[in-house]
């Protein structure tokens, strides 16, 4: 979700530590409160620390190869997110207490829609639409670009069907995934992706850092029986349209972006020109290519506040468009969730791309 930069990568550690620190420090605080417990400062501060230990477990398990570990490992993250929610809702209502009283009643009733919202925002994928012209566009087109689905054991099939689902009503010429298609790499996930044979429009992807841990043969299944055609280090035209596809950083073997690139054949201004990258690249990077249009996951917006703001800090960009000497980068805040399906001011999303010609 953040820089392979290894100081951006601790000190984004750093940052994240010392919130998740106070947050759970707060939770203790106010239930020691709620249940008239006196507990000393020392005391909350390791209660805090076990908390995040356990929150690390939890991610450690899920990563494993065994479906039972993923799910006791999701478990645990979930009960660490119920805490976090319950503990939050509470300080909220200590805070408009001090103008007003509000009933348990009132309380109760808004904390479930407050829940309800968050789990709303996690599941419920909204339409982004982003819409394009260029003298290049020969004829109008329209991309559905979905990102970094972490299909896990908790998020498999129905997840996927309901996604095809929303992808067939908008009715797409193309659809772009930019992966992390499997939380952790693993053979027994390959049938969630057979819904993606009920679109009859052509599907297109390449790889990145989640789908190469543990089983990267599962990947090649997924190839294997679905109609999704992977491309790696490579541009193809597809319709007029040259896309440009390059592998993520934990496949490139210490190869450099630029060395890529130039392998990758990009025809010059002679089409309209899409980079698939799942890490954001800065668009200053991409000066010397005819790239017009680059697409970017992987950082999920942060899923949660206030991580969505602090993820900006450690990628090129962070989410939504972005402009620079006539190229357009748009990073897209994914569609899926991790661990829980719940979302803070963040929501999953598919983005619909409208390519008009810009001639008159």
């Amino acid at each position: 979700m953040h820089s392979n930069n290894p100081l951006s990568r601790v000190i984004f550690l750093t940052i994240f530590t010392i919130i998740m620190l106070s947050i759970f420090a707060l939770i203790v605080r106010r239930g020691s409160v709620a249940f008239w417990i006196n507990i000393k400062f020392k005391t909350i501060v390791l209660v805090s620390i076990w908390m995040i230990a356990m929150m690390i477990l939890g991610i450690a398990l899920s990563n494993f190869a065994w479906k039972s570990t993923e799910i006791i490992g999701t478990f645990l993250i979930r009960i660490i997110y119920g805490t976090r929610i319950i503990g939050l809702l509470l300080i909220f209502r200590d805070i408009v207490s001090i103008w007003y009283k509000i009933p348990p009643t009132i309380i109760s009733i808004l904390s479930l829609l407050l829940i309800w919202t968050w789990i709303y925002f996690g599941t419920t994928s909204k339409i982004t639409k982003l819409n394009i012209s260029n003298e290049q566009i020969t004829s109008d087109y329209k991309i559905v670009f979905i990102s970094d689905l972490h299909v896990q054991a908790t998020q498999h099939t129905k997840y996927i069907q309901r996604i095809v689902n929303k992808i067939q009503k908008i009715n797409p010429d193309l659809i772009l995934i930019w992966w992390d298609l499997m939380n952790v790499a693993k053979v027994s996930y390959v049938d969630a992706f057979l819904p993606f044979n009920q679109i009859e429009s052509p599907i297109y992807a390449t790889l990145w850092n989640h789908d190469n841990m543990w089983n990267s043969g599962a990947i090649s299944s997924i190839f294997e029986k679905t109609k999704i055609i992977p491309l790696r280090n490579k541009s193809t035209t597809i319709d007029n349209i040259q896309i440009v596809w390059i592998d993520d950083k934990t496949y490139r073997k210490g190869r450099q972006l630029a060395e890529i690139l130039d392998e990758s054949q990009i025809e010059p201004n002679k089409q309209f020109t899409i980079l698939v990258s799942h890490q954001p690249q800065s668009l200053s990077k991409l000066d010397k290519y005819p790239i017009d249009l680059e697409l970017a996951g992987h950082t999920h917006h942060g899923q949660f506040w206030p991580i969505s703001r602090l993820i900006r800090f450690f990628n090129d960009y962070s989410y939504w468009e972005y402009n620079e000497n006539w190229k357009i980068a748009f990073v897209s805040q994914w569609i899926g969730s991790r661990w829980a399906p719940i979302r803070l001011w963040t929501q999953s999303e598919i983005v619909v791309i409208s390519l008009k010609s810009s001639k008159e």
